[in-house]
């Protein structure tokens, strides 16, 4: 039986639905926030190395965590592992549920396709990612490219910079898989909110769910059900 940490209902709904486990036993003890606490040790002593191998031991407890995925994207890109970089990257893009996590989606991207030599894509990819939160970072590798081409971007509109990135192989925009099943897992964790024992950490997850897809689709009803919700 496999053994995971994964204890907030959204996880839990996409560790379901992506890897479809036959059956998987939730730990009472959590193994990842000791294991995070190690790699965050030997990173800062300069053992990379040694981080990357706790961070992906991380990953296997809870191999639907943007936190963890994001700090493994991170050393690949410290230790220049591309490959190993676009792998993890393609892999992080079902779990990504806010807005600043689908843009750090498409940065990496960027700079994936910056490092190979396919400049035009890689600036397309970093301007989408400001549709979804604004950078610093972006911005100045989109100048940098424009000074490397010797020409300015273009001016695409959303949906033409959404066009040339669905041709490229690539979702433009969230999962809307995704945002079904946390939108399902907060209604699971909104009518478990009444229970005595639980009520408080499902409704607080509830909130959770309902927030994401809020942030990345504007939804009134979900808006609404927010509202409810913390006003209890």
């Amino acid at each position: 039986m496999k053994q995971v940490c994964i204890y907030h209902i959204a996880e839990q709904f996409l560790y379901e639905y992506y890897f479809k486990p036959e059956d998987y036993e939730i730990l009472g003890e959590d193994k990842v926030k000791p294991l995070l606490d190690k790699a965050r040790e030997e990173d800062a002593k300069g053992g990379i190395m040694a981080a990357l191998q706790y961070y992906q031991e991380a990953e296997d407890y809870n191999p639907v965590s943007t936190e963890i995925r994001f700090h493994l994207i991170d050393l690949y890109f410290r230790l220049h592992r591309n490959d190993d970089l676009l792998n993890e990257t393609k892999e992080i893009y079902p779990f990504c549920c806010t807005r600043a996590e689908i843009a750090q989606y498409y940065r990496w991207l960027g700079y994936y396709f910056l490092e190979t030599y396919k400049p035009g894509l890689a600036a397309v990819l970093y301007r989408y990612s400001t549709l979804y939160e604004k950078s610093e970072l972006a911005e100045n590798e989109i100048h940098f490219l424009e000074t490397a081409m010797n020409k300015k971007m273009p001016d695409y509109t959303a949906g033409e910079l959404a066009e040339k990135i669905s041709h490229a192989g690539f979702p433009a925009g969230p999962s809307k898989i995704t945002l079904a099943l946390v939108y399902k897992a907060g209604e699971e964790a909104q009518s478990e909110a009444g229970n005595s024992k639980t009520g408080k950490t499902m409704r607080q997850q509830a909130l959770d769910c309902y927030r994401m897809v809020y942030d990345l689709t504007g939804d009134e009803e979900t808006g609404q059900r927010i509202r409810v919700l913390s006003r209890e």
